[in-house]
């Protein structure tokens, strides 16, 4: 019998009740793959690390998982995924509005250096965090620490552009296998005029698991930018947002041989508060997930996705006059696709290799108030990765090194309405990645990993967005060079006692030729991507949780970061700090249950000094803020509770960047129905 085989039999027959059950858990080798255990199980494995699943305490990274009850206990603020990560260790979770993405910071670099991935297929942190479905998603890992080795850079040619994982990779995962039928109803209203409704369903016949989800929600909102900005409004900002998903997974004669199809649309609709700044956005979303344990030893999986962006806005020409100056049209495809394979050999050694691929279709186009459509920027572009990754357990060590050949190609039809001077160019980087991970004792254990990686520009940085130099978005920078980075990691987790779990990460990342966004202008807002010499970023992260019942628990946690600009060409910004990155995070939070089944679930929040750019003479300065939200959910009666949010307490109407400001306090409030 395989060692795979053992361990299911052993949880099959429930052998040794719950201490041999955990030390099952604890003992689980290298090799035991997702899809083959049992949902309670996987629970309590991660499968970033390896992509299968893996006990704990064989990963030499840190990786935090938000499971499902973790994610229901949050408040909903601005419908954005990524605030799932706001109170969470070496993360600056910075979402400027409902409207828009997060802006934040990981581990010291800015907003481009965690990839997200969605059943470890790469998306955009930019757009999808704020267009996915939160019913869609079972649970969150975040990987800490560089990860270029297994997972390559995600090819957006939007917003900030690549994204690379050199500080993480943050993995939401899709709810795929189904043991409990569920219908659920979700009815809200809440301030600002907003009105929401969902529906979810998810059931099981014979081998197919199936998820299907529709939500809606519509709001008045309210001005969200500092006043006198490019986002000063005449009316109330409203928007529409519609959704709707499935996921279909089949077990095809055996529980680790399954095939799944996951789809997701949304539609955006509103405006930004003035007559001629509405907006058209639609986002989809595919992917396609094969999976099979060929034998003891060997393992495949096959995963191809596809993500469609289409963003549609119009302009003005305020603060001069509202009147229409135009309309732009952001048009990306972005088809990922990975193939890997893994092999369990030797005395319990784990060898992972495969090949990832991306194509990559980016187009812009421009209509000013009275005139054609024009194409601004035409450009295709693809990634082609090969990758070997090996870990061993070797007595109360944990090994692991890989290596990554990566060639990143773009061709240019058209960039900022010119023809290019050059059709295309390539780029080609070996990456590397080592770890290590010492299990001193039970509930004791050291690690450190170190990693390289590479981030080409974007088209979107090389070509620009601006068409007339009143108009708001990105300037154009043809000189943009390739960047590249080190991430280093070391940490120490400890459980001194059962309802105690204590940790502690130091990192210190380095940057070559680092590609930064700067604030150029408020009003337009205008930004540019520069090569900006080296940059370096060094931080500690302290993580504190008490859980003392099963409905109680307390964490605490703290991030101290100090980054630095070093570019002795340019004396105004020699010197700076990274943009994004505050100097301190405090996240504290309860969970706690009162008299009558109530749950209150309090999370408070501290942001310190932060800025917007490199360059000292035109940079803004933000944080130094506070802010306290709370859930609050109570059981009417059986199969029907109540949630309700409140969101900045204190009413603290903060700057963001890029002439963004805190919308404030808001309540909202939802029934839900469990049929």
């Amino acid at each position: 019998m395989s060692v795979l085989g053992g361990f299911l039999l052993t949880l099959a027959t429930g052998n040794g009740g719950a201490a041999e059950g955990d030390a099952a858990l604890r003992d689980l080798p290298l090799g035991s793959f997702v899809d083959a255990i049992g949902l309670e199980q996987l629970a309590e494995m991660v499968v970033t690390d390896t992509k299968v699943a893996q006990s704990p305490n064989s990963v030499t990274q840190k990786i935090v998982v938000l499971r499902a009850e973790d994610l229901q206990r949050q408040p909903d603020v601005n419908r954005n995924l990524a605030e799932w990560l706001r109170y969470t260790s070496g993360q600056f979770v910075n979402v400027l509005s409902r409207n828009d993405a997060n802006w934040g910071s990981y581990a010291g670099l800015g907003p481009k250096y965690n990839s997200y991935l969605l059943d470890g297929l790469p998306i955009d942190s930019f757009v999808d965090a704020m267009s996915l479905d939160a019913a869609a998603i079972d649970r969150v890992e975040v990987h800490k620490g560089p990860a270029s080795v297994l997972y390559a850079n995600y090819l957006s040619m939007d917003f900030a552009g690549n994204e690379a994982p050199l500080a993480g990779t943050t993995n939401f995962i899709l709810k795929d296998r189904v043991e409990t039928p569920l219908t659920r109803l979700t009815v809200g209203a809440g301030s600002w005029g907003t009105l929401a409704g969902r529906v979810y369903s998810q059931g099981r016949t014979g081998p197919l698991s199936y998820i299907l989800g529709a939500s809606t929600e519509h709001s008045d909102y309210t001005q969200y930018g500092a006043a006198g900005s490019w986002l000063q409004t005449v009316t109330d900002p409203s928007y529409d947002k519609n959704r709707f998903f499935g996921n279909l997974a089949w077990e095809l004669g055996r529980p680790d041989h399954t095939l799944s199809l996951f789809a997701h649309h949304t539609s955006h609709d509103g405006d930004m508060g003035r007559p001629n700044r509405d907006f058209e956005h639609r986002y989809d979303t595919f992917n396609f997930k094969y999976n099979n344990q060929l034998s003891s030893a060997w393992h495949i999986q096959f995963k191809l996705g596809e993500r469609r962006y289409e963003r549609d806005f119009g302009n003005d020409a305020y603060p001069a006059s509202l009147l229409s100056s135009g309309r732009d049209l952001t048009r990306q495809t972005i088809r990922p696709m990975d193939l890997t394979l893994s092999y369990l050999h030797g005395q319990d050694a784990l060898l992972t290799f495969g090949t990832d691929r991306q194509w990559v279709h980016y187009l812009t186009d421009s209509r000013s108030a009275d005139g054609p459509l024009l194409r601004q920027n035409d450009i295709e572009a693809r990634s082609t990765g090969y990758f070997a990754q090996e870990k061993l357990r070797w007595g109360d060590w944990v090994l692991r090194a890989g290596v990554r050949r990566n060639t990143i190609v773009h061709d240019y039809a058209l960039l900022g309405g010119n023809l290019p001077a050059t059709a295309g160019i390539s780029w080609s980087k070996n990456l590397w990645s080592l770890g290590a991970r010492y299990n001193l004792a039970p509930g004791i254990a050291f690690y450190g990993n170190a990693g390289s990686s590479f981030m080409t520009p974007a088209a979107k940085q090389i070509g620009g967005t601006v068409s007339n130099p009143a108009a708001s978005g990105q300037l154009a920078n043809l000189s943009l060079q390739p960047e590249t980075g080190v991430g280093r990691d070391l940490g120490l987790d400890w459980q001194p006692h059962r309802t105690v779990n204590l940790g502690m990460r130091v990192f210190h990342n380095t940057l070559s030729s680092a590609i930064v966004d700067s604030v150029v202008s408020v009003t337009p807002s205008q930004s540019r991507s520069e090569n900006a010499g080296s940059a370096s970023a060094t931080g500690m992260e302290i993580d504190c949780r008490y859980t003392p019942a099963t409905d109680q628990s307390w964490f605490a946690n703290f991030t101290r970061t100090r980054s630095k600009v070093e570019d002795s060409l340019n004396a105004d910004q020699n010197g700076s700090e990274i943009p994004f990155v505050p100097d301190s995070v405090i996240n504290l939070g309860m969970t706690a249950r009162l008299a009558g089944g109530t749950v209150a679930a309090p999370y408070f929040h501290w942001v310190g000094r932060y800025y917007d750019g490199t360059a000292h003479s035109a940079r803004q300065g933000f944080g130094n803020y506070g802010v306290i939200n709370l859930r609050v959910q109570h059981p009417l009666r059986k199969g029907m509770d109540l949630t309700v949010d409140f969101a900045n307490l204190g009413n603290r109407r903060y700057d963001l960047p890029w002439g963004f400001r805190d919308a404030g306090f808001s309540a909202f409030a939802a029934l839900s129905f469990t049929l």
